[in-house]
């Protein structure tokens, strides 16, 4: 009869115990891994969706930041191009004047050229 106390011993019994308790919770574990797993599957899935957005962020900013520096570096052109026709203006007006000057001078110097030699002739006929 060893084996009947072997079955009914305390020790016998806690490990049959403990036999039943995994195999009650063995099921129950498989589902607890797929959920943990689904839950690791879902989390890495919301990573990549993050780093994706992230991503597709940083290259609307930097096209963005871009189209800005290029818009500046147009006005900064403009300006400086208006600036440099109005300095090319100028320059026209002051040469301009400048040839004004000398056409107006030598027509005055011609006229007191043509004066001052008809006057002496007549001075010199009459």
């Amino acid at each position: 009869m060893p084996s009947t106390s072997a079955l009914t011993s305390p020790s016998s019994s806690s490990s049959h115990s403990a036999l039943l308790a995994n195999d009650m919770f063995l099921g129950f574990g498989t589902d607890i891994e797929h959920s943990f797993q689904a839950i690791f599957e879902a989390q890495e899935n919301h990573r990549q969706s993050l780093e994706e957005k992230q991503e597709e962020d940083m290259r609307q900013w930097m096209e963005t930041k871009w189209e800005e520096r290029m818009l500046e570096q147009d006005s900064v052109a403009l300006v400086v191009n208006v600036q440099s026709a109005r300095m090319a203006g100028e320059k026209a007006v002051v040469e301009i004047r400048k040839w004004w000057y000398i056409v107006s001078v030598g027509f005055l110097l011609s006229q007191y050229l043509e004066l001052t030699l008809f006057s002496r002739s007549q001075i010199g006929n009459g």
